[in-house]
């Protein structure tokens, strides 16, 4: 059995309809399932030192929630600086001392971050799709 013309067309549009299919719905499902846990392993095994130029700083309730609707809150500050976007630390706020943090920040002083080095080179597109760059510590540079 030989193929025909056609038979041959009809296998390399079928080819190229997979092609397109695993670039238009898998490419994106799986950058949005798994490209966030990739980045969080990544981030926990590679560190930067950052020095930002702090602007502002808040306390603020950062919350999640699973595919059944279930979430919790968790306290924060978050830090906006001029030159590093925004920055948010969880690690060690508690609600009974966020607020106490948020203000021992000095507004255009200089703050050493220890952040994860794939989030912070990302920063920019973070920070435009409202996913935060999280800190794990901070200091006065």
């Amino acid at each position: 059995m030989t193929d025909t013309g056609a038979e041959r067309r009809v296998r390399r549009d079928r080819v190229a309809a997979s092609i397109v299919l695993a670039v238009v719905v898998l490419v994106p499902l799986l950058g949005f399932f798994v490209g966030p846990i990739t980045l969080k392993v990544y981030d926990a095994g590679h560190r930067v030192h950052a020095v930002c130029t702090v602007t502002s700083a808040h306390s603020s309730a950062g919350s999640s929630h699973s595919l059944k609707g279930i979430g919790s809150s968790t306290a924060q500050i978050v830090f906006e600086t001029s030159d590093c976007g925004t920055l948010v630390l969880q690690r060690g706020v508690t609600r009974d001392n966020e607020d106490d943090l948020a203000e021992s920040i000095v507004p255009g002083e200089r703050y050493e971050f220890d952040v994860g080095a794939a989030s912070f080179a990302m920063r920019s597109f973070l920070n435009t799709i409202r996913q935060a760059v999280y800190v794990n510590s901070f200091e006065l540079a």
